[in-house]
């Protein structure tokens, strides 16, 4: 993906510097040595970003600033100066600068600012791509898996979407086994018919029954009138049977005959109905396990573990994590908070190190309270859930000498929290729980 970056410097020397290193990172650069023409480009072919001088020949820094938020409310902005003032520099920050540099700029901090410009562009056009493809019902990236027990389940799908076998999905709870079951309907000859699905452990075995096949009148106290079961309306599609291992043994005797005989019985009906159906069944404990205890039939398991897929659990696929958090922002972002544009390198760094023991559905579950509780346009450590938060230092375990002054400590914990939020001193500020101006001037002082 190449983006391109607006430099506004009237310093030729300094312009071609900046050039040559946004370029390395990745950037299409586009150079202009004072305001009034980078306004001209800003409204005219608006960039993916911007890296402004706070004095400029005609309009100055904050100007521009101000004229990228009107073409582009989440454009990245880049700020550098040798002038600032406390003024200055709180005024940038309200109006969500990515960054503010100071002159002279160092090589190591512009390359680093870049790079986490590019991550920040990279990011922000996945969930762009992400929230078109969700406006026309596009699969989440679960089918573009990056981790090895993900794609050889995935291959395993595709081998048999097109034969008329039925499918076993075992894996924990939340883990997708329900987005795989769509998928495999979606890659098989049934993919122009109905896709219905039930949670077996969802409903009381009698109700489970009705569901599965139907009744009619009269045949209990309530049926007022015949109903279809879900084997019936899903004739020349797929009916997706999770949890199945909830079923009673009179659910699974029932469901045995019609797997044998492709027929069932509505409940209190006396004639045979002839259903064309592809079963794909899923459970949440290892059916061989549920058999040895007696809670599922033998007979059945022989029937329905014809060709079983383990769906992983979502600690054995971190590669994952990333994609998937971007597309559940991208998916919820709009209605919950649609300030956020992205996640702070920190956030995903947490995200991607912790177990997940619910899985998929945590994960989607930690990015809509994170939506809920973001303050600014990141997803910042601070709006993950507690299990997910830093853990504060023990004593034993403070970086800094015990005879160290309150000074260094603060300086040390500026400069930690700072990196925290990926070099984001609008995010540090309010983690720190200070004004902007308050941090920009403490760290100035660190400089000096």
């Amino acid at each position: 993906m190449i983006f391109t970056l607006l430099i506004a410097e009237d310093d030729a020397v300094q312009a071609k510097l900046l050039a040559r290193i946004a370029a390395e990172a990745g950037c299409d650069v586009v150079v202009v040595s004072d305001g009034d023409a980078a306004l001209a480009e800003l409204r005219g072919s608006p960039p993916d970003a911007l890296f402004t001088d706070l004095r400029l020949p005609g309009a100055d820094g904050l100007a521009l600033i101000a004229a990228a938020r009107e073409v582009d409310a989440a454009m990245p902005v880049i700020l550098a100066t040798g002038y600032a003032t406390a003024h200055n520099a709180v005024e940038a920050f309200h109006l969500g600068v990515m960054d503010v540099l100071f002159k002279p700029l160092e090589l190591d901090a512009l390359r680093l600012t870049f790079k986490r410009l590019r991550e920040n562009l990279a990011q922000r056009r996945r969930i762009d791509q992400l929230t078109a493809q969700l406006a026309t019902h596009t699969a989440p990236p679960l089918m573009h898996s990056r981790a090895p027990a993900m794609k050889q389940c995935l291959q395993l799908a595709a081998q048999v979407a097109d034969k008329e076998l039925p499918v076993l999905l075992e894996g924990e709870t939340g883990a997708g086994k329900g987005v795989v079951a769509a998928h495999i309907h979606g890659l098989s000859n049934r993919r122009d018919g109905a896709f219905l699905n039930l949670n077996c452990g969802a409903l009381p075995a009698t109700l489970l029954e009705s569901e599965l096949f139907g009744f009619e009148k009269g045949a209990f106290s309530g049926a007022i009138a015949r109903k279809p079961g879900l084997l019936e309306l899903a004739h020349g599609g797929t009916l997706f049977l999770d949890e199945i291992n909830s079923t009673s043994l009179d659910a699974q005797t029932r469901l045995l005959q019609f797997i044998q005989d492709r027929r069932l019985m509505r409940l209190g009906g006396v004639k045979p109905i002839e259903v064309d159906v592809r079963l794909i069944l899923a459970a949440n404990r290892p059916l061989k396990d549920e058999v040895a205890a007696g809670r599922f039939r033998q007979d059945l398991y022989f029937r329905v573990n014809i060709f079983p897929i383990p769906v992983p659990p979502l600690r054995a696929r971190r590669e994952d994590i990333p994609v998937l958090s971007e597309y559940f922002l991208a998916r919820h972002g709009r209605a919950l908070n649609p300030n956020v544009h992205g996640l702070a390198p920190e956030t995903l760094e947490r995200l991607v190190q912790y177990d997940w023991p619910g899985n998929v559905r945590e994960l989607e579950g930690a990015i809509q309270r994170a939506l809920v509780l973001a303050g600014g346009e990141i997803l910042a450590p601070a709006d993950l859930p507690a299990d997910l938060r830093p853990v504060p230092a023990s004593f034993t375990a403070i970086p800094w000498p015990t005879e160290a002054t309150l000074e260094a400590v603060e300086d040390f914990w500026l400069r930690h929290v700072l990196d925290r939020c990926g070099g984001n001193r609008t995010q540090a500020s309010r983690q720190l729980g200070i004004d902007p101006s308050t941090l920009w001037r403490k760290l100035k002082e660190q400089e000096g």
